[in-house]
């Protein structure tokens, strides 16, 4: 199987990230699937969000766990993560970022518990201790290490480091793409069992390196076109 496309946040070149919009945009062109954000509110709701506050995305200050659902709702379109699910096709791949404290995780679970088919399904998160938990709520799901790793290391890591960085946490890699990640690189932690996903493609040239290196999935903001010009290549 080569590699995935993943709908960044939803089509999110073409549409505002993690709306519902983004998600229908990304089914509607067919996309292998949608990266998504998940945050919980004061009230316990899970929703598709990725900043620790709207300043970003609506110019207003508030965090989003120290609010109920309701109060976000004045001033954004956020989507709770049930009704994403409700939209994802069938057969589409769907990455879940973790974002907060590992609290979330008891709450997503009881979401896709009522969710007919997840065996397309991962979890990903830059906070290790969230990967960790992650194992005892989701055991049938594959879970990834967000990371950048010229930042973990402080340079670009032989294969074996990256493989003792991921052991005591028993899950894959997600880490920002870069053009020292080559095919031999990538190899090397399929041969050490490992899932290989990349994030941060900051240019199609980039993105098309990561696919040709043999990545398991990436995540772009137009993931569609990217894909089309992969296929081109061959």
């Amino acid at each position: 199987m080569g590699t995935l496309f993943l709908s960044h946040r939803g089509e999110s070149d073409d549409a505002p990230e993690n709306t519902l919009e983004a998600f229908q945009l990304a089914m509607e062109r067919d996309s292998d699937g949608i990266e998504l954000d998940l945050r919980l509110t004061a009230d316990k709701q899970v929703i598709c969000f990725h900043d620790e506050t709207l300043e970003r995305i609506a110019q207003v200050p508030l965090a989003v766990a120290d609010q109920p659902l309701a109060e976000l709702l004045k001033y954004h379109d956020i989507p709770l993560f049930a009704e994403a699910l409700a939209l994802l096709g069938e057969n589409k791949h769907l990455q879940i970022e973790m974002k907060g404290a590992p609290t979330i995780l008891p709450f997503a679970r009881q979401i896709l518990d009522e969710f007919p088919g997840r065996n397309r399904f991962s979890i990903s998160s830059f906070e290790k201790d969230t990967i960790r938990q992650a194992a005892d709520h989701f055991p049938d799901l594959p879970r990834v290490l967000l990371t950048d790793l010229r930042r973990e290391f402080g340079r670009f890591p032989a294969p074996a480091e990256v493989v003792k960085l991921l052991a005591p946490l028993q899950c894959g890699i997600s880490f920002k793409a870069d053009f020292a990640a080559d095919r031999e690189f990538v190899q090397e932690l399929h041969r050490a069992g490992l899932r290989v996903v990349c994030w941060g493609v900051s240019s199609d040239e980039l993105g098309l390196a990561m696919a040709a290196a043999g990545v398991d999935a990436l995540t772009c903001n137009h993931a569609v076109a990217l894909r089309q010009k992969h296929f081109d290549m061959k």
